[in-house]
């Protein structure tokens, strides 16, 4: 019996081969999966902190801008006060308009301890603390809104004329962002409503 060696064209791979092929294609695919889990948890995670940023970054801007505009309430010798509710907090100011004539509205921030959010309204007259009812037709600025680690409320006077305000924004699953300020009324005026 002849042997005869294979032509070119009947070559094939050795089971070696074919298992050191695999291996490396098994390691490719682990090596491409890792970095896109990698870069799929890292866009996660910069949705989760940029959703609570902007959120917590509106609240923190409609409160300078308030307080800063606001205005001695008629009758009163301090631009803002503080209500309280069990461990709700709201703020309420007169505070300045923009427009061709001078008028000044009556705002309210309320901080809701038990949903962990922060509504705010405007009002030609005097604002309460309102009902659950009242509370739900607010405008919501955030929601996941709660006190600094350490502390139990949201606001605080700085003064007779100033806020201080400090609160950490869930950021889902991801560490939360805290935000921390003051302002101060700046117009020094008394207007003709009276807000509280």
């Amino acid at each position: 019996m002849r042997f005869r060696r294979p032509s070119e064209s009947e070559d094939g791979f050795t089971l070696i081969e074919l298992m050191v092929a695999s291996l490396l294609g098994i390691l490719v695919l682990s090596v491409v999966g890792g970095i896109m889990w990698s870069s799929s948890k890292a866009e996660g995670l910069v949705r989760n902190v940029t959703s609570a940023t902007s959120a917590g970054q509106a609240v923190t801007n409609s409160l300078e801008n308030g307080i800063r505009n606001s205005e001695n309430s008629f009758g009163q010798v301090v631009p803002l006060k503080i209500l309280t509710s069990g461990s709700d907090q709201m703020v309420v100011a007169l505070v300045a308009q923009n427009g061709a004539t001078a008028s000044a509205k009556c705002q309210a921030w309320y901080y809701d301890a038990t949903n962990k959010l922060i509504r705010y309204t405007t009002s030609a007259s005097a604002i309460a603390l309102p009902s659950s009812a009242t509370l739900a037709t607010w405008m919501k600025l955030s929601t996941g809104v709660r006190p600094i680690t350490g502390s139990t409320i949201v606001f605080s006077l700085r003064g007779t004329t100033g806020l201080n305000f400090a609160f950490q924004e869930d950021a889902g699953a991801d560490p939360a962002v805290a935000f921390q300020s003051s302002t101060t009324s700046r117009t020094g005026l008394t207007g003709s409503v009276a807000c509280f």
